[in-house]
């Protein structure tokens, strides 16, 4: 039977993905057979459009379905990354954030150089109505469902009317993962709402407006929340500045892992069936390369940062958050929530 048109009907709702294959840690090559080699279900799954050299492309064989785009030059991780940007017009996030601004795209994922990444989806990317400063939007284990942290890294210095936008879109993301009603923290030093800086305690009433058409025993806005308390659960979207939501993501990957290497340490007990099934678990729920990569919020396009260190799983669980993104019409929601 011969391979469905690209042009069809069927074709037209399916997302199409970019995904570079240069910048992380994992082989591109071993990103390309883990990619084709994945079962991508559902009524429109993902299309995809890669990015590699010519080497990746010669060793691997790719379907038909699969469009391979070949560059000549990639950014490396020690590259500043409006210089690199500039003169590296023919890299992978070059061209792969170019195709999203021609909506030849409508998501691009991406595990390389992270400032230049964002400098370049910056650039070339409008802002959404009503945004002033992007963020990066990531996902973190809890007690309970996942929670949304943003700002973890895209704009260190932030306003206080910034905050209240990164919850409105924070809101947004939780909604297109099926969360109906999201409630939102504040990060701070305490609960009292006169915690805080100038600009914290400025935040907290703007995001007291969340609340206006609120059930007053479900509000939206939950309060400030201690770094401690994150992980309970309680909430679904945490917002603060770039600087202290990069530090907290950092913290808190440098614990989780610091916990697996004890646990792991334990020497003959780690061989018991128990053990190794508590091992096994913590592994799966801590382990940050694990996860869905960051999306670059605020732009006019579905941006998605991976971990450095992200392995082939956490790359297809990428491509399936991204999936869903469109499909659930992300940034139509966003806009509807800065009305």
């Amino acid at each position: 039977m011969g391979k469905k048109s690209l042009n069809s009907q069927e074709d037209l709702h399916r997302p199409r993905i970019g995904i570079d294959l240069l910048g992380c840690e994992t082989p591109g090559a071993t990103l390309l057979k883990a990619l084709i080699a994945h079962p991508f279900e559902g009524e429109h799954p993902p299309k995809f459009t890669v990015f590699g050299t010519e080497e990746i492309f010669d060793n691997v064989a790719t379907p038909e379905d699969i469009i391979c785009h070949t560059v000549t030059e990639q950014i490396e991780m020690d590259e500043d990354p409006l210089i690199a940007i500039r003169r590296k017009k023919d890299s992978s996030i070059n061209v792969g954030i170019s195709l999203l601004k021609t909506y030849d795209l409508d998501a691009f994922i991406s595990a390389g150089n992270t400032g230049a990444l964002l400098a370049c989806a910056k650039i070339h990317l409008p802002m959404l109505p009503g945004i002033d400063r992007p963020a990066l939007l990531t996902l973190i284990p809890t007690k309970k469902d996942l929670i949304a942290v943003l700002d973890v890294g895209a704009t260190v210095d932030v306003k206080a009317e910034n905050l209240l936008q990164y919850a409105q879109m924070g809101i947004a993301y939780q909604k297109s993962r099926g969360i109906a009603h999201p409630t939102v923290g504040l990060l701070n030093v305490g609960e009292e709402k006169q915690k805080g800086t100038p600009k914290l305690r400025r935040a907290y009433k703007l995001l007291q407006d969340l609340n206006n058409d609120a059930p007053i025993d479900n509000p939206v806005f939950a309060g400030n929340i201690e770094g401690r308390d994150v992980f309970h659960g309680e909430i679904d979207v945490i917002v603060t500045d770039g600087f202290t939501g990069n530090v907290f993501l950092k913290t808190s990957e440098g614990i989780a892992g610091f916990v697996l290497d004890q646990m792991e340490d334990l020497g003959p007990l780690t061989s018991l069936p128990g053990v190794k099934s508590i091992l096994a678990k913590l592994r799966e729920r801590l382990h940050y390369a694990e996860y869905p990569g960051a999306l670059f919020t605020g732009v006019e396009g579905l941006v998605m940062k991976c971990h450095g260190e992200s392995s082939p799983d956490a790359i297809i669980n990428t491509i399936k958050g991204a999936s869903r993104l469109v499909n659930h019409f992300f940034l139509e929601k966003i806009k509807a929530e800065l009305k």
